[in-house]
């Protein structure tokens, strides 16, 4: 399945993403200042370039901020050099912006493309610091083969020092109360109080 960047073709998606920007931002703000909070915000390098005021508060407020992509492209549907170049661009951009390079990120939608050269592999220590690798590669199962052909071990790269924060469908607010046009599980509004049950 592709999930496509919602707000690519829908003028509504894109409004709601300047809302959150430009609002949406400050709101949440003013709320974790009011309870100490800190926190820390994947902010893809499109909203880093397009809403610098914005996301100035967010930084000077003292939350942390971690990659996630450019436009919050779906790396599923890009080439390997298209990931490194977005890589390479966000992790540049966010260095110059925060002063200092980034610790962590989640890959947009989740997800990296099969033939990445990084990959979220596993999460082995919830409580411990998780680094990405780069350079692993697997055997894709395919049932038009021989399962001989496919039944191969999973080949390591090597360790980065970019941490990975683990990113979980099942507890993030945003599958139920989004309508994902290109998802065929997405069935939009939700209770709130539902979600918050989560």
């Amino acid at each position: 399945m592709s999930m496509q960047s919602p707000a690519e073709d829908s003028s509504n998606d894109i409004s709601r993403g300047i809302w959150a920007a430009a609002v949406g931002t400050r709101r949440l703000l003013k709320f974790f200042n009011k309870y100490g909070i800190k926190a820390t915000w994947f902010v893809p390098g499109h909203s880093l370039e397009s809403f610098t005021e914005d996301m100035a508060a967010v930084r000077d407020a003292g939350h942390e901020i971690g990659l996630h992509g450019y436009s919050h492209e779906n790396p599923k549907d890009m080439t390997v050099e298209q990931q490194r170049d977005v890589l390479d661009k966000t992790y540049r951009v966010l260095t110059e912006f925060a002063g200092k390079p980034p610790r962590g990120g989640v890959a947009p939608c989740c997800s990296w493309a099969t033939a990445s050269s990084m990959t979220t592999a596993w999460s082995h220590e919830d409580c411990q610091a998780y680094y990405l690798w780069t350079g692993d590669t697997w055997t894709n199962i395919d049932h038009t083969k021989t399962a001989k052909e496919w039944m191969k071990p999973l080949v390591q790269g090597q360790k980065t020092g970019l941490g990975e924060i683990p990113a979980n469908w099942y507890i993030d607010d945003l599958p139920p109360m989004m309508c994902i046009k290109a998802a065929p599980n997405s069935h939009g509004f939700v209770n709130p109080r539902d979600v918050e049950d989560i």
